[in-house]
């Protein structure tokens, strides 16, 4: 075959692995979706998922490495994995249906309130089932095509060229799927249309390789049957003692890599915020580092005489700069706040310099390790016999190793020593690797010993000089909280540090804090990853957390026996429900931080843990409910905003469905939905998703917080009994509770009405609904959040289309003149419908 020839097949080949890596990314991200909708946003179900799909990605490489080796036609292997995996994720939406569904039949029976462990050994096999089959196929698609590119070269002299080539441009093509698939594909297409999308150009690309390349590829194994004998590579023991050091070595460096991974991500969506967004770009930074570096080191990584040595001074390189990145992290919540002044009103433009913020934390670690991968290659690989085998090893045992740090960053690091001391200890492990790798470069012990000397001191400088983490900067939540023009750029420093941090937990799913500010520290807020959450003064409860909990106890018909509350948070909600007559309480949280944390708000939640009806549940509301069949007569969900990743699957039709499912018959289900900065399109997407579920819907709100909205759901009508109100504030604790939010008498609790039921469905018309195929408030919500959009006009709209002012009352004898009179007064006190 002629040389241009071959060269033209070549990079016809690496566009087909740029788009095949596109869509494996976007299969990852798709999967990882479902599987979580199921399992629930634990952090133990997410990394079990990901480790799942790493596990298969493994195997693959293991197994098809091997494959390439024996059948002597790589590129129909390529074509063979790439079409069986595109007929795959066709089919994948039905697959993980099967999935869900039997997740749904086990878990009452393995149910985390039965058996934990049980539990999490279903959620394993259930993401091993529908994932190990696609994974093993991906895994199997680079020892292949380095098989096919090394067979095109005579010298066999390039083997770090031909890993690093096809390594890079794969990953640079996930990078491409990354963004595709996180600012795009899911909410123009939604999930399934992704996935079939994907999955044909999968096919697409298979059977073009199998049209253009068979009898090629024919011709090129003729031509190379002398390339694919034994390995040409020297052996015996010292090469062999080399290739276990150095595969160790690659081990660990994978472990160091996504345990950097997981460490960054905390920090930065401490800065970034934790939206679909914030995510997208944190992921696409890392990978196109790694892309980058792997491309860049391609022309000379057959050229250094001394790769080994060249492979210690990349794993010191990605410590050394790692260790350094830690001396900015301190200034991030300030940099971010100045861009966020000056250019947070374009939401694209603003997402570049996020980007860079990533960069300056991510990028040239990330290019190391991009370098090294074909570096090991170099090493380990040398010979051409056995080189998908090989190939197929190095995946394996890096992949292996990232899993582990992957387990132990979110599980063990995070938890016990912080995110900001877990980069530090990797980044000591990264130093080790370099002075164990270091030994075997072959260069004189002198400058051995020097170097292990070197480095170590090197390090121990820079650890020593690092600053401390500022536990009050880096929760100030200025990605979210609208400080605004009132704390100027020169001021915002000096203002971050006037609170007073009484709690702080590196949890493992959030960073919760509790501060308090205020002369007297009488203001205690409590935040979620620097995000407030909620705000207590003197001890009085935040008004739509309280109004939250009151309220569908207040409008439920007959005796409430037992109720569900997703959403600890400041503990208000229970602690006003507390206050009924409810025999029992199942409370869901999903970070077992925020139980601590609820404890500094013992005075605006009374004490609300201690009450011996409480069971709580530290887990995800979903997979709770997949869990139980227990049914209730009230459910509350209070959780935090539909933009943030994860919180927005309690916030789909699908999930109101779930909670319809466990109510007993007229039962109640609370909503709380924050309505801040959404345009009048998000508004109504997030009212009409709710109001889909359940025929009858009505919409309250406190007058001191217009922004957060309490949504009542039911099968039944709910009209507002008099003989109810009379008696709720009859009861000495409740009146006490319900004037500390300013509801003084029972004709207060009216002015708390916005929209009824049909005045409602007029005014949401045709609007969308959010839904787990089409995620329509996480991708939409974000964008609004550093925009000019005033949520309290979302009100007003409500309000001014609404032709009944007042709920289905029942009066129960009372004379309707007095009760008109006296909601006339309530609407007068509170200057409510007067706006």
């Amino acid at each position: 075959m002629a040389a241009s020839e071959t060269l033209r097949n070549n990079y016809l080949i690496l566009a087909f692995f740029f788009l095949t890596g596109l869509t494996g990314l976007a299969y990852e991200l798709v999967w990882i979706r479902l599987l979580i909708l199921s399992f629930g946003s634990t952090q133990f179900a997410i990394t079990t998922v990901l480790a799942t799909f790493m596990a298969g990605l493994a195997l693959g490489s293991i197994i098809f490495g091997r494959v390439v080796d024996r059948y002597p036609f790589p590129l129909r292997v390529y074509a063979i994995i790439e079409i069986l995996l595109g007929i795959y994720c066709v089919l994948s939406p039905l697959v993980f249906y099967f999935v869900k569904s039997l997740y749904l039949f086990a878990s009452p029976i393995t149910g985390e309130a039965t058996f934990r462990a049980g539990f999490e050994a279903t959620q394993f096999g259930l993401a091993l089932l529908a994932l190990i089959v696609p994974t093993t196929l991906m895994g199997g698609t680079l020892p292949a095509l380095v098989k096919y590119f090394a067979s095109t070269n005579r010298t066999g002299d390039r083997i770090g060229m031909h890993t690093a080539v096809p390594y890079a441009v794969n990953t640079l093509g996930a990078v491409t799927g990354c963004l595709a698939t996180g600012l795009f594909a899911l909410y123009y297409l939604g999930v399934n249309a992704t996935v079939y999308a994907a999955g044909i150009v999968d096919i697409i690309i298979g059977v073009l390789v199998f049209v253009i390349f068979g009898k090629t590829e024919s011709r090129t194994h003729e031509e190379k049957a002398y390339y694919n004998g034994a390995d040409t590579a020297e052996a015996g023991p010292s090469r062999s003692r080399l290739h276990l050091i150095i595969i160790s070595a690659f081990f660990l460096s994978g472990f160091a890599s996504l345990a950097y991974e997981v460490l960054w991500t905390r920090v930065l969506s401490l800065v970034l915020g934790s939206s679909v967004y914030a995510f997208t770009i944190m992921l696409s930074t890392f990978l196109a580092g790694i892309g980058i570096g792997s491309i860049a080191f391609a022309p000379f990584v057959d050229r250094c005489r001394r790769p080994v040595f060249w492979f210690a001074v990349l794993e010191a390189a990605i410590g050394f700069f790692a260790l350094a990145s830690v001396f900015i992290y301190r200034e991030l919540p300030f940099i971010f706040f100045n861009l966020k002044l000056s250019f947070a009103e374009s939401f694209w433009l603003f997402l570049v310099f996020k980007f860079l913020i990533a960069s300056a934390v991510m990028i040239i670690p990330a290019l190391s390790m991009g370098a090294i991968f074909p570096l090991v290659n170099r090493i380990y690989a040398e010979g051409r016999g056995t080189i998908g085998k090989k190939v197929g090893n190095i995946y394996f045992f890096n992949t292996a190793g990232a899993i582990l740090g992957s387990f132990a960053a979110g599980f063990i690091l995070i938890p016990l020593i912080g995110a900001q001391s877990g980069v530090v200890l990797i980044a000591a492990l990264n130093i080790v690797i370099s002075i164990a790798v270091m030994a075997y470069s072959g260069i004189r012990p002198g400058p051995r010993y020097a170097w292990a000397a070197g480095s170590a001191a090197v390090y121990a400088v820079i650890a020593l000089s690092l600053p401390s983490w500022e536990r009050l900067a880096m929760t100030t939540g200025m990605y979210v909280n609208d400080y605004g023009k009132a704390v100027k750029k020169a001021s915002f420093k000096d203002w971050s540090f006037n609170d007073k941090l009484l709690y702080y937990n590196e949890g493992l799913n959030a960073i919760i804090t509790v501060r308090s500010s205020g002369p007297d520290g009488e203001t205690i807020t409590y935040q979620a990853n620097g995000k407030q959450e909620a705000k207590s003064e003197y001890g009085v409860p935040p008004g739509s957390w309280a109004v939250l909990g009151h309220l569908p106890a207040i409008l439920h018909k007959g005796d409430t026996e037992n109720a569900l509350v997703v959403g600890l948070g400041s503990g208000v909600t229970l602690g006003m429900m507390e206050l009924y007559p409810f025999k029992s309480f199942d409370v869901i949280e999903l970070e077992p931080a925020v139980v601590e944390a609820a404890q500094f708000f013992s005075k605006a939640n009374n004490n609300a843990l201690v009450d011996p009806r409480v069971r709580l549940h530290v887990t995800d509301g979903r997979s709770f409910l997949a869990s139980v069949d227990r049914k209730y007569d009230v459910i509350v969900s209070g959780v935090s905003d539909p933009w943030i990743s994860g919180v927005s699957n309690l916030f789909t039709t699908d999930y109101f469905t779930d909670l319809r499912g466990k109510l007993n018959k007229g039962g109640i289900v609370a909503l709380w939905f924050s309505n801040y900065r959404n345009t009048p399109e998000d508004f109504k997407t997030g009212l009409n998703s709710f109001a889909r579920v359940f025929p009858n819907v009505s919409v309250w709100f406190h007058y001191r917080e217009a922004l957060d909205l309490v949504v009542i759901g039911s099968m039944e009508e709910h009209p507002v009994d008099m003989e109810r109100l009379n008696e709720v504030f009859s009861d000495e604790r409740i009146r006490e509770s319900l004037s500390g939010i300013g509801i003084n008498d029972p004709y207060d609790v009216f002015a708390l009405f916005l929209s009824g039921d049909k005045d409602l469905r007029r005014f949401l018309g045709n609007a969308k609904v959010n839904t787990d195929e089409r995620p329509i408030l996480e991708f939409s919500l974000p964008k609004s959040l550093y925009r000019s959009v005033n949520g309290a006009e979302r009100v007003q709209e409500l309000l001014n289309s609404a032709e009944e002012i007042l709920p289905p009352v029942n009066l129960n004898g009372l004379e309707p003149a007095d009760f008109y009179l006296n909601v006339g007064k309530s609407f007068n006190r509170y200057n409510f419908r007067l706006n």
